[in-house]
């Protein structure tokens, strides 16, 4: 069954989940990956602009490096775009070891490509 744009915030964010606090193994990575577009980009948290290679450096580095972590999700809208295409603005909370969330707002386009859902860009800020 195809899943919608806005499932697949939650599906990813539950990979990132797995993949950080290391419950799946190192060679999920290519499953990871399958969820951004060969030319995704983000800027995240931090004002860096980061291209898809540079994504998949950072999850390398951060295998199993939050163990404990909590990704929350909360309030996904869509705005109107045009297909193939889906824009999405979320919060995002992550927290460590029953720590209290940390929150973000993003906003995030995706593009239906062969039939899934991929991200194609991706810009966070820190919220309260």
């Amino acid at each position: 069954m195809q899943h919608t744009a806005e499932d697949e915030v939650y599906v990813l964010h539950d990979a990132l989940q797995a993949w950080f606090r290391a419950d799946t193994g190192a060679e999920a990575l290519d499953d990871l990956m399958a969820h951004f577009c060969a030319d995704f980009s983000m800027v995240g948290i931090a004002g860096r602009r980061l291209d898809r290679d540079a994504v998949q450096a950072l999850f390398v580095g951060g295998h199993g490096a939050r163990p404990g972590l909590e990704i929350a999700i909360e309030d996904v809208q869509r705005i109107p775009a045009p297909a193939p295409l889906a824009v999405l603005r979320y919060r995002e909370g992550h927290a460590v070891a029953g720590g209290a969330l940390a929150w973000r707002e993003s906003l995030a386009v995706l593009r239906q490509d062969e039939g899934r859902w991929r991200w194609l860009a991706l810009h966070e800020v820190p919220a309260g």
